[in-house]
């Protein structure tokens, strides 16, 4: 290995995060050289140090879907190319029946309420409202839609809303209709209305460079993010893109990300879509279950798709030897095999 990756990798285990130039150079190893595997190791060893070795459980409903003017070229929904035609909107027993199903067991972090770029906000607050009603206390509620003005916020903090999950996506601008100001003018609107926020490195695609990479990284961090999140790129069929980067290669960029948040405090939570057993043991901590449509699924409703269900994240946060799972009150549960039996039988 080379004694630069060890000394910075050293520091990182004593509590200094690496710089900028020096992430990109971590992120320049190929994901199956032993300065990858290193670098995984020492991120992993420093996010369970900062979270006592707890994962979080998210949760996502798409509500809606058509054709989306947004136009994302790696989205399924996309106006010119998607395979769905019409309209698909959940009704008002639907969303609670699903809300319902993936809180019931009282120990999903934050659930995430997914519609599309323009959107009826009086469906949506009702959605929210649904949610609220349904979800326990210690369940966050997260708004996943497209650009939005302060006041609207406002009333979405009122409904119910915690937090939104709203970023400036690599590629905005290019591969999407969506100019990247008006995203963060998003971001800014739902800080002043007072909800948490969450930020992802993603899409991540073959094409996207350490430098890119870092960017995006060193943004997360100046923006003042809950979670720091990391996904990759699916090659949905009809979009444009058909290539994608390894597993092995998105825990590598996990890595570079959770040893680099370390300048943040609190340290946030780390979540990699889709999950993937070397990210969680790479630094990631955060996985999601979903149902309803999915913007890198062809399915009406992923559950029956590319999908996880609560029970298999469970799963496998256990088997990636989480000890505890997070609650969105901070509250903590032990994450043991008698858990996840218990929680199965309540199915």
């Amino acid at each position: 290995m080379e004694q630069r990756v060890r000394q910075i990798l050293e520091r990182a285990l004593e509590g200094t995060p690496p710089g900028r130039e020096e992430c990109v150079y971590l992120l320049g190893f190929p994901e199956h050289a032993p300065e990858a595997a290193w670098t995984r190791a020492a991120a992993d060893t420093v996010a369970r140090g900062k979270t006592g070795n707890t994962g979080l459980l998210f949760g996502q409903v798409g509500l809606e879907l058509y054709p989306c003017e947004a136009d994302c070229k790696f989205c399924a929904f996309g106006k010119t190319h998607t395979g769905f035609s019409g309209k698909i909107t959940l009704g008002e027993e639907e969303i609670r029946q699903k809300v319902h199903d993936f809180t019931k067991d009282g120990d999903l972090y934050c659930l995430w309420l997914m519609t599309m770029d323009k959107y009826d906000l009086g469906y949506y607050l009702r959605a929210v409202e649904i949610a609220r009603e349904t979800a326990p206390p210690q369940t966050l509620l997260y708004t996943n839609i497209g650009d939005t003005d302060y006041e609207t916020f406002v009333k979405l903090k009122a409904a119910g809303a915690d937090g939104a999950y709203h970023v400036v996506r690599l590629g905005e601008g290019t591969y999407t209709a969506i100019p990247p100001a008006r995203r963060r003018e998003t971001i800014e609107a739902a800080r002043r209305a007072g909800l948490m926020l969450q930020d992802c490195l993603e899409p991540i695609g073959t094409e996207h460079t350490p430098e890119e990479l870092v960017d995006h990284i060193f943004a997360t961090i100046a923006g003042g993010f809950d979670t720091a999140g990391v996904m990759k790129r699916t090659p949905v069929p009809g979009t444009v893109f058909t290539d994608e980067i390894t597993n092995a290669r998105l825990a590598q960029i996990v890595a570079v990300n959770a040893l680099a948040v370390m300048a943040l405090d609190p340290y946030p939570w780390i979540p990699v879509h889709e999950a993937d057993p070397v990210s969680l043991a790479s630094g990631a901590n955060s996985i999601c279950a979903e149902t309803g449509v999915n913007p890198r699924d062809t399915a009406a409703d992923t559950a029956r798709g590319r999908g996880l269900d609560v029970t298999a994240c469970r799963e496998m946060l256990w088997q990636a030897g989480f000890t505890h799972l997070a609650k969105g009150d901070g509250t903590r549960v032990a994450l043991t095999r008698a858990y996840i039996e218990r929680c199965k039988a309540n199915a």
